[in-house]
């Protein structure tokens, strides 16, 4: 089961987490959408306080069960890195329960994300080192924009201590429920709006420029000044971004 905080009232509006974080990362969308939406922030299996899965089912049918847990039967639904790669097997796994998407700085399953940090990271996990598995994955490149803000810097790093590495060790495996998308990216029918922070990696502005491309009548905006964790770097200019877009929803 799925760790979830809700707030607020209407439509709604639910976030998904990027790798290593947990929904507390949400915190200024929660602030802000909370006044005019229901918002809905889960804990993916084995970060934050959700547990390993109790099955090998996919991800994004633990989310749906929790959204079916809530009385939410559709919901806009935003992800960000590791989260937008969730909210995208969401959106082809179940299209009913989807009124828009919104993918930030998303993952792309099967297009190259060039972390670099990623295999000594698995190493130093698997060795029982996790802290310094957690240091080094800190200097990898998507986090260069957060770095020169002392602020969220701060909170990542925080939120980052509380991970226990378990999907570096194999404790913990995401299943997903179309493992190749990028094949079916064009079956996605929900009103799409793709997110890239200027200042992210090469490789996540061409996964973004996938998207775009690839689901009918994707949007795609720049978040100038921003980095890959754009939601917590710039985020009242990434909730204005997502409110304009609901509106002409």
């Amino acid at each position: 089961m799925l760790h979830v905080e809700v707030a607020g009232t209407g439509d709604a509006i639910t976030f998904v987490h990027g790798f290593g974080l947990d929904g507390r990362m949400w915190a200024p969308q929660v602030a802000d959408f909370g006044a005019t939406h229901r918002t809905v922030t889960v804990d993916l299996p084995g970060f934050g306080r959700s547990p390993a899965p109790a099955d090998e089912a996919p991800v994004v049918d633990a989310l749906a069960r929790t959204l079916d847990r809530l009385g939410v039967a559709a919901t806009h639904l935003v992800g960000l890195s590791l989260g937008g790669a969730i909210a995208a097997d969401f959106a082809l796994a179940h299209p009913r329960r989807l009124r828009a998407l919104v993918l930030a700085d998303a993952l792309l399953l099967g297009h190259p994300a060039r972390l670099d940090t990623w295999k000594r990271c698995v190493a130093l996990a698997r060795a029982g080192d996790r802290a310094g598995a957690i240091a080094h994955w800190l200097t990898d490149g998507v986090f260069a924009g957060a770095r020169t803000q002392p602020e969220v810097w701060a909170k990542i790093r925080a939120l980052l201590a509380g991970y226990d590495g378990a999907h570096w060790t194999g404790a913990v495996t995401l299943r997903w429920a179309a493992p190749k998308p990028r094949e079916r990216l064009g079956e996605i029918r929900a009103p799409t709006l793709v997110l890239v922070g200027e200042r992210d990696t090469p490789a996540f502005h061409a996964m973004a420029d996938a998207y775009a491309a690839a689901i009918p009548g994707a949007r795609r905006r720049v978040l100038a000044g921003a980095g890959h964790v754009t939601s917590m770097e710039v985020p009242a200019v990434f909730n204005r971004a997502v409110r304009d877009f609901l509106a002409g929803v």
